[in-house]
């Protein structure tokens, strides 16, 4: 910080001298002496500049040590808002009706030097009202247990001519096809799925501080000499950072492998109750173990590079495990290695996955298995029960070594290792120097005149 401080006052003096160098140039009045400017600049090294820059490193720090990760959760209600639309009130589409005039001045009346009286000068404007297309609007929402989900926003009626909007002057309009009716493909699945008690999954991105993959010299890092050579053998793909179709994320990669089942679907259900009960998140590899000759190597090799600085503030997440099967014939995992965003904790629980997901079946149903939620409602409110099954995957990371997330607060000795980027100081004392420049005016224009009136010079 005190570098910052220093290079932030050299800027900040220099433009202050050019300013009083200036100023005395053209005799200008508001010209300042050298006690007046020895008083400005004591005001701005012990008061804006160090400020400005404790701002701007809490600002960087925050920047810095701010990342992204999955949640999980599920759907809990599908709600049908049915908006009463109005003329001139609520209702999103609507057109021009009820004309009616309004009086516009171009000159209002007055009395000229003369003593003439000159009567106002005007015109008559035509307004409209605003009328809706029809009576009702819908609105559908998916609640869920990681927030609200709007689907669609004021939807015309299914037939929007039943719903046919007339005015108080009797005006009335068809709607334009252009504009989205009936109810949404998307929010009739949801409604099917929470009224047969089976709420679907939710996936979200949010941010999180992680203190490890912000510190430049932490030996706690994951590190492999080897990634270059996978990726240019295209074996690792990247880590998916994105929800599509409203809260559902891609979280199981292929590589060498043909998928003959819908995995994403079913890691999608196995990362809801993982998010739900142990704030975890899944990302499943699946390998031609043909290709790689060192499972320890190759896992190893992925995971550092998923927690890379390539990703950006998308590095796989702290809360992440990360599952690696090697299958030769496609049809049953010949070797497993896993892996978490972590660098300690949950050892016990990843040897039982190198060690016991060997010989499992590789489908869907005997990997993941098959946890959903069920709505129940408990003092007053409806939350979401887990049932689970008896996928290989489950039955490990839910068993005797079950997967427990390791706080990030345990690292916290780490905060002094990690520095604003060199972009970020850049910025940091670009700041110091348009505020040093907004004193400095400042100064200039009413420092100089408060000050001598006070010593009674004026």
């Amino acid at each position: 910080m005190f570098s910052l401080i220093f290079i932030g006052a050299f800027f900040v003096f220099a433009i202050g001298l050019i300013a009083k160098f200036v100023l005395d140039k053209k005799g200008d009045e508001k010209r300042i002496t050298w006690s007046e400017f020895g008083i400005a600049a004591a005001a701005l090294m012990l008061i804006v500049i160090p400020l400005t820059a404790w701002v701007g490193l809490k600002v960087a720090f925050t920047n810095s040590v701010t990342y992204n990760e999955f949640w999980g959760g599920y759907e809990v209600e599908a709600q049908w808002v049915k908006i009463q639309t109005s003329r001139d009130g609520a209702g999103r589409h609507k057109f021009d009706c009820d004309s009616y005039q309004v009086w516009i001045v171009d000159q209002a009346a007055y009395t000229d030097k003369d003593n003439v009286y000159h009567p106002e000068v005007g015109h008559n404007e035509t307004r409209y009202h605003s009328c809706p297309y029809t009576t009702e609007e819908w609105t559908f929402v998916v609640r869920t247990t990681l927030g609200d989900y709007y689907i669609a926003e004021n939807w015309l009626p299914t037939n929007p001519e039943q719903y046919r909007y007339r005015s108080p002057e009797g005006e009335s309009r068809r709607a334009p096809d252009r504009l989205d009716r009936g109810v949404p493909a998307f929010w009739t699945r949801v409604k099917e799925r929470i009224d047969s008690n089976q709420p679907g999954p939710v996936t979200a991105r949010r941010q999180y501080e992680n203190y490890i993959l912000a510190s430049e010299h932490s030996i706690l890092k994951k590190f492999s000499a080897d990634i270059d050579r996978y990726k240019q053998a295209k074996l690792f793909p990247q880590p998916n950072g994105k929800v599509h179709d409203f809260y559902f994320a891609d979280r199981v990669y292929f590589i060498g492998v043909t998928p003959h089942a819908d995995w994403q679907s079913k890691a999608n259900a196995f990362d809801a109750a993982l998010g739900m009960e142990l704030q975890g998140d899944l990302h499943l590899v699946i390998v031609d173990a043909d290709k790689v000759s060192d499972p320890e190597n190759y896992a190893g090799a992925l995971f550092a590079y998923w927690q890379s600085p390539e990703f950006g503030k998308d590095a796989i997440s702290k809360n992440s495990i990360m599952v690696v099967l090697g299958t030769r014939d496609g049809k049953t995992v010949t070797w497993a290695r896993a892996g978490t965003g972590m660098p300690r904790g949950n050892e016990a629980l990843l040897i039982d996955i190198r060690d016991k997901m060997p010989g499992t079946a590789l489908d869907p149903q005997s990997v993941l298995g098959s946890p959903r939620g069920e709505l129940v409602s408990a003092g007053g409110k409806t939350v979401v029960r887990i049932i689970h099954t008896q996928g290989k995957l489950e039955q490990l990371i839910w068993g005797p070594n079950q997967f427990a997330r390791v706080e990030m607060k345990d690292y916290s000795y780490l905060i002094h290792e990690i520095e604003p980027t060199t972009g970020q100081k850049t910025w940091i004392i670009v700041f110091i120097t348009i505020f040093g420049c907004v004193a400095w005016g400042i100064c200039i224009a009413y420092g100089p005149p408060t000050y001598r009136r006070l010593l009674g010079k004026n």
